[in-house]
Formats: C-alpha cells, sequence, structure tokens
C-alpha cells in the first residue's frame, strides 16, 4: 500500500492517505466508524472538529477536487463502501438506490401493509380475483394489482 499522503483542501490540519484507508486531523490518526443513517444505509464518518464529516466526500474533496456547483453525493463505482480509494470513487448528482430501499419506498406510499400486499399474492396465486381483494381491503381494484406487481418485481429481482 502507498504511503503517501495529501491535506485537505478546506481543513489544513486534515491528511488523508492516498489510497483512502487512513485520516489523520493534527497529527492524530482519525477512527472511520460505519454510522446507519435514517434509511438504513450503512455511512463512512469521522468525528473531528466536534462534528462528523462524511469519510467519502472528504477523499473526494482532497484528490478530485471540491463537488461542483449543486447537490452532489460521493458516490462507490463498484458499490463497496468498504473500498475507499479515491479511483473508486466519484461525484453524482442522485444517489443509487437500492432494490430493497425500492420496494421500501414504494410500500409506503401504498394503501396496503407489508403483510397485506403478500397476502393479496398469494390470495390472487390461489385464483382469487383481484376485485374479491380489494374489496376485502377496501381499497381500489388497481391499488392491490400494483402492489401485487411491485411485490412481483421484486421476488423477480432477487432471483
Amino acid at each position: 500500500m502507498s504511503n503517501q499522503w495529501k491535506s485537505h483542501p478546506r481543513f489544513e490540519k486534515l491528511q488523508i492517505k492516498e489510497d483512502g484507508s487512513e485520516l489523520k486531523f493534527d497529527g492524530k490518526s482519525l477512527n472511520i466508524r460505519d454510522h446507519r443513517g435514517k434509511t438504513g444505509k450503512t455511512l463512512k464518518i469521522v468525528y473531528f472538529n466536534r462534528s462528523q464529516y462524511s469519510v467519502p466526500k472528504l477523499i473526494l474533496e482532497t484528490y478530485k477536487g471540491l463537488s461542483p456547483e449543486g447537490r452532489y453525493y460521493a458516490t462507490y463505482k463498484d458499490g463497496n463502501i468498504e473500498n475507499l480509494h479515491p479511483d473508486n470513487l466519484y461525484w453524482s448528482k442522485t444517489h443509487k438506490i437500492s432494490k430493497e430501499r425500492k420496494f421500501e419506498n414504494d410500500l409506503k406510499l401504498s394503501k396496503l401493509t407489508k403483510d397485506q400486499t403478500y397476502s393479496a399474492l398469494v390470495s390472487n396465486s390461489k385464483g382469487i380475483p383481484i376485485s374479491k381483494i380489494a374489496k376485502n381491503y377496501n381499497v381500489s381494484d388497481m391499488t392491490v394489482y400494483r402492489a401485487i406487481q411491485r411485490l412481483k418485481r421484486k421476488i423477480r429481482d432477487k432471483e
């Protein structure tokens, strides 16, 4: 592994190793921690100056320059959050949303709960018409149809 260090453009006392594996502030090694965000996604962070900072963002700012104008996110090319090498990081206008998280977001918009959606799929696969299932849950036929399609997509994507 390389032993080259580079200073961050905004935090003069912050130094980052060339491969992104270590960070030092004022000569002291910083502990890279996993932090679970509101969405359940794990983020790599460090604490210094009484604040927490995103490790990928600090690495990108140091080795590729500050983020472009507007709202940009530090994103992993290979999707592996353990790979903090600057060559694996880039600025992106959008988050990459996992299929599981997309499914959970879709469920929040549905009038049916997760259990009701699974139950509706089972009932429909047994030959019960969508109209009867919808009447049972007091929702429209289209709500049940969309929920079943969403669940089928999720199951198909896992295979």
